[in-house]
Parts: C-alpha cells; sequence; structure tokens
C-alpha cells in the first residue's frame, strides 16, 4: 500500500464507504418491498373490502327498516308501486353492493363467510317478498312472519357481516404491525449502515492524512526557507506519488527564482536611473498646465455671464409669446361661447313661444272643462229635486215605498257630494286659468329679455373678433425675437460648454500630471526599495 498514489488511496477509500451504503440500499430496499407489500394489502384488500361491507350493511339495514316502517309501523299503508319501487331499489343497492366486496376478495376465510352471507340473503329476499305478497291480503299474518322469521334471519345475515368487518379488520391490523416491523428493521439497518459507513470514513481519512501531512510539512518547509531569501534549498522526499511531481516542480521553480532575482537585481539600478529622469520632466509639464488652467477659469466666467443674460432674454420672451397665444386662444374660446349662447338663446326663445301656445290651448281646456263642470252641476240640482220630489212621494206610499224612500235619500246625499266635488273643481280651473295667464305674461317678458341678450351677444363677439385679429397679427413679431434670441442663448451656452470642457480636460490634465508626479515619487521609493529587497537574496 506504500506504493499506492494518492488518486488510488482516494478512491479506495471512496469504494470502501460507497460499497457499505450500497449494502445499506439493497437491505433497505428488500425491507421497502415488503412494506410496500403490505400497503398493497392495506390499500386493495382491507380497505375497499370495509367500505364494501359497510355499503352493505347500510342497504341490509335499509332494507330491514322499510319493512318494519311498512308492515310492523305503518296503519294501513298500502303496499302500492312506490313502495314496490323502493324495495326493488334497495335489493340492486345490495346485489350491487355485495359484487363489489367480493371482487375485494383474496382471503379463503372471506369467501366461506362471503358464500354463507350469499346464500343467507338469497333466503332473506325470498322471504321478504312472501311477507310482502301476505301484506297485501294479511297484514297481521305479514307481522308475525316479520318478527318470527324475516327479523331473525335479518339478525343473522347482519351478524354474518358483522364477522366479515372484524375479518377485514384483523387483516388490516396484520398488515399495519408488518409496516410498522419493516419499517424498524429498516431503520436499525440504516443506522447500522450509517456507523460502519462513519468508521471506515473515519479510518480511511486517517490513512489519507498521514499520507498527505508528511510530505505536505516538507514542502512548507522548504517554502519557508525561500521565503527567508534562500533560493538554494531543494526538496528530497523520495517518493513514487503525485508528490513526486510537486517535489521536481518547487525543485524548478526554485531554478526560476533564482535567475528571476538576478535579474531583477540588475534591472533595480537602471530603474531607480530612469525614475529621475522622468520626475523632472513631469515637475515642468505640471507647471504649464497650472497656467492655461488659469486663463480657461477667466474666460468661462465671463462666457457664462453671457450666457445667463441671453437665458433671461429668452425666457422674458417666451412669456411674452405664451401670453399671447393664451390671449388668443381665450378670446377664440370666447367668441365660440358666445356664438353657441347666441344659438341657445334663439332655441330658448322659439321654446318660450312654444310654451306660450301651450298655455293658450291649457287656457282654451280650462275653459271647456269649466263649462262642463256648469252642466255637471245642473243635472246634480236637477237629481236633488227629483229624488226630492221621490221621497215625498214615497211618505205617500206608506210601508210600501219605505225602500223607495231610503234610495232617494241615497241619491240626494250623492247629488249633494256631486255638487260639492263640481264646486272644488270649478275653483281649481279657476285658479288654474289665473296661472296660465300670469305664465302667459312672464314668457313674453322673457322673450324679450332674450332679445335684448341676443343683441348684445352679437355686439361682444365683434369685438372679440377684432381683438383676436390684433393678437394674431402681434405674434409672428414676438415670435421672431424669440427665435433670435434663441440662437444668441444657444451660441453662448455652446461657448461656455466648450470652455468648460476646456477647463475640465486642463484640470484632469493638471491633476494627472500631480498623480504622475506622485507615482514618480512613490514608483522612486518602490525601485529603492526593490533595489535594497532583491539585494538580500542568495543565489
Amino acid at each position: 500500500m506504500k506504493n499506492w498514489t494518492l488518486r488510488q488511496r482516494i478512491l479506495a477509500s471512496f469504494a470502501v464507504v460507497v460499497a457499505i451504503m450500497l449494502l445499506m440500499v439493497v437491505i433497505s430496499y428488500t425491507r421497502l418491498l415488503r412494506v410496500e407489500h403490505s400497503t398493497q394489502r392495506v390499500s386493495e384488500d382491507a380497505m375497499p373490502g370495509t367500505y364494501a361491507l359497510t355499503t352493505v350493511r347500510s342497504a341490509w339495514t335499509d332494507s330491514i327498516l322499510l319493512t318494519q316502517v311498512l308492515v310492523g309501523l305503518s296503519d294501513g299503508k298500502p303496499y302500492d308501486e312506490a313502495r314496490r319501487q323502493e324495495f326493488r331499489v334497495i335489493h340492486d343497492a345490495l346485489i350491487e353492493r355485495i359484487a363489489l366486496y367480493e371482487r375485494t376478495v383474496n382471503d379463503s376465510r372471506d369467501k366461506e363467510i362471503l358464500g354463507r352471507f350469499k346464500q343467507q340473503a338469497a333466503e332473506y329476499d325470498a322471504l321478504l317478498g312472501q311477507v310482502l305478497q301476505l301484506y297485501t291480503t294479511d297484514r297481521d299474518g305479514a307481522r308475525r312472519l316479520l318478527l318470527e322469521r324475516l327479523e331473525p334471519m335479518w339478525e343473522d345475515g347482519r351478524k354474518t357481516l358483522n364477522q366479515l368487518i372484524s375479518l377485514n379488520k384483523e387483516i388490516a391490523d396484520a398488515a399495519a404491525a408488518d409496516i410498522v416491523s419493516e419499517v424498524a428493521t429498516a431503520k436499525a439497518i440504516m443506522l447500522i449502515s450509517l456507523l460502519l459507513a462513519i468508521v471506515a470514513a473515519a479510518v480511511c481519512g486517517l490513512l489519507l492524512m498521514r499520507a498527505i501531512t508528511e510530505p505536505v510539512r516538507q514542502v512548507v518547509k522548504g517554502l519557508q526557507v525561500m521565503g527567508s531569501g534562500d533560493f538554494t534549498t531543494r526538496l528530497a522526499m523520495e517518493r513514487n506519488d503525485e508528490f513526486a511531481v510537486i517535489e521536481t516542480g518547487f525543485n524548478g521553480m526554485a531554478e526560476e527564482l533564482k535567475g528571476l532575482v538576478s535579474q531583477a537585481q540588475r534591472s533595480a539600478i537602471q530603474v531607480t536611473t530612469s525614475v529621475t529622469e522622468i520626475a523632472a520632466t513631469s515637475k515642468q509639464q505640471q507647471a504649464t498646465a497650472t497656467e492655461t488652467a488659469a486663463t480657461t477659469t477667466e474666460i468661462g466666467a465671463t462666457s457664462r455671464e453671457i450666457a445667463a443674460t441671453s437665458r433671461d432674454l429668452v425666457r422674458t420672451m417666451t412669456e411674452v409669446s405664451s401670453a399671447a397665444e393664451q390671449t388668443s386662444t381665450l378670446a377664440g374660446s370666447g367668441q365660440l361661447g358666445l356664438a353657441r349662447m347666441e344659438e341657445t338663446m334663439h332655441h330658448v326663445m322659439g321654446a318660450a313661444e312654444l310654451v306660450n301656445a301651450k298655455l293658450a290651448i291649457l287656457n282654451e281646456r280650462a275653459g271647456n272643462i269649466n263649462q262642463v263642470v256648469t252642466t255637471i252641476v245642473k243635472v246634480a240640482d236637477q237629481t236633488n229635486l227629483l229624488s226630492l220630489n221621490a221621497a215625498i212621494e214615497a211618505e205617500k206610499a206608506g210601508e210600501y215605498g219605505r225602500g223607495f224612500a231610503v234610495v232617494a235619500t241615497e241619491v240626494r246625499r250623492l247629488a249633494d257630494q256631486t255638487a260639492v266635488a263640481t264646486y272644488d273643481i270649478e275653483q281649481m280651473v279657476r285658479e288654474i286659468q289665473s296661472a296660465v295667464s300670469a305664465g302667459v305674461m312672464g314668457m313674453d317678458k322673457f322673450s324679450e329679455e332674450v332679445r335684448r341678450g341676443i343683441s348684445e351677444v352679437g355686439q361682444v363677439g365683434e369685438q372679440l373678433s377684432q381683438i383676436i385679429q390684433q393678437v394674431q397679427a402681434l405674434a409672428p413679431r414676438v415670435q421672431m425675437v424669440n427665435e433670435g434670441m434663441q440662437a444668441q442663448a444657444t451660441g453662448a451656452e455652446q461657448i461656455n460648454q466648450a470652455l468648460v470642457q476646456l477647463g475640465e480636460a486642463t484640470g484632469q490634465t493638471v491633476e494627472s500630471l500631480r498623480q504622475a508626479s506622485f507615482a514618480i515619487d512613490e514608483l522612486n521609493l518602490v525601485a529603492n526599495g526593490l533595489r535594497n529587497g532583491v539585494s538580500r537574496f542568495k543565489v
């Protein structure tokens, strides 16, 4: 094993750990297959069987309950077609649910008990038919047959169903116990395998650490010697693994560093001389750039004053132009509004004339109503007079005319009410005529005011037209002045930007020269440090 490479040792360590893990996986997979088998027993046998038996017991109970309600508890309810249909539905449901459970049966005991229950169900169904048939002719006999034979037979079937349910519960409990046992065994196996894998990984890691730390210690020691400035040291580990390649590379690197340091010692002297010359030239360029920056700053201040004045003038002319445009726009809007107002007033005037015409018609209709009311008053007076005459004649007739007297009295009362109502209507009609007359006078005054307003609106429209023409004539002149000032402001701004850029460039040049001077000073220090540093190396 001493002649193994690090790669072989690492692969062997991984192989041991992987083998232990694979063994754990195989054993766990076997246990999981058993758990899966037990789970299938629960999901495909016990649970569907229990559900199907529950539905069978429900149908079994519905059958006896319906029979008891019809035969044992009812007082003369007929066994009609609706009842027959209910029993047929329950019978079909029972047969269907027994078949559903039979499809889930796999155990021999389960099949035996199910066969016994099917026989009991057939006997129960035949006896139920006899009870129902007897109920149509002899209800007392049907009740005795129900109590003496049908209910005990149903109880036997219920007990058989309970046996089936208990058997399915035993199967489910056994499968659940198997699942718990297999899971516990799988946990124990996985824990043992994990502990073995940890122990194997620890042992392999310790062996790898011993195979790596000693060569690494020798390499670190050689690097520390080289770090102290001695490039004459070399490694001699005498190994056949990957550290042999590291040994060859380390010794080659030491030779290369030895040559590099020798060359650096020679170059350090040349760098120191060149840096001194560059520093003198950089100081001269820095003085020239500082003078240029001061001149550019003065020119830039003057240019900014010109640009500021131009911007103020442009802003003022823009405000004047905007005010002129707003004035023109507002005047145009006012003119359109006046035109719409004039049109609206014409419509209002036409509507007022239409209202006058409608009021005249309303006045005429009120007069017609007044005539009708007068006629109704006359009819009421005549009716009242006739009812009075009828009452007098009824009094003359004595007992024979008493009923007619009551009718005459009622007619006279209605005639009085009609007279009062027609009087109220007459007063209302007169009030309407007065209101209509006042409305006609008001609409005449309103029409006159509208005509006067139309005339005034026309005069205002002509004045606004003159204002719009004058403002529109002023706008092109203001625009020309504004364009000229904008061109002047743009030129001044461009000059200012150019001077700013020139000032920035000059400032950057000064800063660059200053930084270059600092860099040269630092380079000089570095060159001196380099010369002093490389002089301590042993080559």
